[in-house]
């Protein structure tokens, strides 16, 4: 009678150990890393944009530009005069100058709460804001037009609020009121202004006075 291999038995019970262990083990630690594994694969993109039209000569339209995407930094400016002139300033994608952080900053001065607000009269610009936000699988963005970030920041009025359930005011002099002056908009112009490493703001001034100075 030939007698069954011992190593043939010991391979058989270290393979029965391994499915009994996987099953009892292997799916608690998968579920337990799946989100980590996840989020190392979410991916993540920001993009910013400022753009200001003149009505006026001599500058035609500035445009601030800013993306992040899986961590590469990118940004530029561009200066177009009435005459034709166009400079445009382009920083190289980098991973130093992080465009996230002033995507965070455009967030804490309130850039997802601003609304679209009425061109004034006697105004010398319109800015158009855009922001665009993909991470961690949520989406989310926004566009606002306004004119003049400085009156809305100081000089607004008030907003009044009638509400006719509780019928008709007696005094209109009494309604409820709010202040309408919204710093929100001049900071969110500033971000932007003030945006990138020294070198490329001084590259922006240059830009801006050369667009300038070709219209003389």
């Amino acid at each position: 009678m030939r007698r069954f291999p011992i190593e043939l038995l010991i391979v058989a019970l270290s393979v029965v150990m391994l499915v009994l262990g996987w099953r009892i083990y292997g799916t608690g630690e998968m579920g337990r890393f799946g989100p980590a594994v996840h989020a190392q694969k979410a991916p993540s993109e920001l993009y910013a944009r400022m753009l200001v039209r003149y009505l006026k000569p001599p500058v035609y339209e500035e445009e601030y530009r800013m993306s992040d995407v899986e961590g590469v930094s990118k940004f530029q400016y561009a200066i177009r005069g009435y005459n034709g002139r166009e400079v445009t300033v382009t920083a190289p994608p980098a991973r130093v100058y992080d465009v996230s952080f002033f995507f965070g900053r455009l967030g804490q001065d309130g850039i997802w709460q601003l609304v679209d607000k009425p061109p004034l009269p006697n105004t010398d610009a319109q800015y158009t804001v855009y922001v665009k936000q993909l991470a961690d699988y949520q989406h989310g963005e926004r566009t606002v037009t306004f004119t003049d970030p400085g009156y809305w920041a100081v000089k607004a009025g008030r907003q009044f609020e009638i509400d006719l359930s509780k019928g008709v005011p007696k005094d209109l002099l009494r309604i409820q009121s709010a202040q309408a002056a919204d710093p929100r908009y001049q900071q969110i112009v500033t971000d932007f202004r003030d945006f990138g490493p020294d070198e490329f703001r001084r590259n922006v001034a240059l830009a801006q006075a050369r667009v300038r100075g070709s219209h003389s």
